[in-house]
């Protein structure tokens, strides 16, 4: 019976060692996948917004700079004997094409500067999120293996009647991995010396 409680025990101080995160840090991770959506929608808005105000300058300048501008160069070129009221209509016809196709060119170049970053801020926050909740998966992991490990221990506790000094020997058992480690480092060395030579 007394090697079963040792390997049970070996076995829960070896799994402890891997596990040391605090149960807080699992509804810090939430949080912050919450607020990291948040983050992601304020920055589609502020994109939208942006690219909206960049798209009411385009007509502004249409309107104001441009189509003002186009009907002089237009109006310059007419003869002198024309009748601008009878062919105003006529006139319009020709040149409000050309204003919309100006307007529609500068919209468009827009839209898809626009597209482009809102894919992108897409693909970023899916990134992150896909990321986040990986992190998330493996602390409640550590979280529930560091739980189950102090009902373990407890158990080990009672069964022994505390008869053994868990955490001495898990201290112990640490000391002991780090020197086999450090000493097959070492090994590893010198038969990486001895092989080139």
């Amino acid at each position: 019976m007394k090697p079963n409680i040792f390997f049970i025990a070996l076995s829960i101080i070896v799994l402890s060692s891997c596990a040391s995160i605090p149960s807080s840090t699992t509804t810090l991770t939430q949080e912050v996948l919450k607020e990291s959506s948040g983050m992601h929608s304020l920055n589609i808005s502020l994109i939208n917004q942006l690219y909206a105000n960049r798209k009411e300058q385009v007509n502004n300048f249409i309107t104001n700079t441009y189509t003002p501008a186009l009907l002089d160069n237009f109006s310059k070129n007419l003869p002198d004997s024309l009748n601008y009221k009878e062919e105003l209509p006529h006139i319009l016809k020709s040149i409000i094409p050309i204003i919309n196709k100006k307007k529609d060119s500068m919209q468009s170049v827009l839209d898809a500067e626009q597209n482009q970053l809102i894919a992108q801020l897409n693909k970023n926050y899916n990134n992150f999120s896909t990321a986040g909740t990986s992190l998330q998966n493996l602390i409640n992991s550590a979280v529930k293996l560091k739980s189950e490990e102090k009902t373990a221990i407890s158990a080990v506790q009672s069964l022994t009647k505390n008869t053994i000094n868990i955490s001495n020997i898990e201290n112990k058992l640490d000391s002991l991995l780090i020197h086999s480690g450090n000493d097959f480092s070492k090994l590893l060395k010198v038969h990486s010396i001895i092989k080139n030579n």
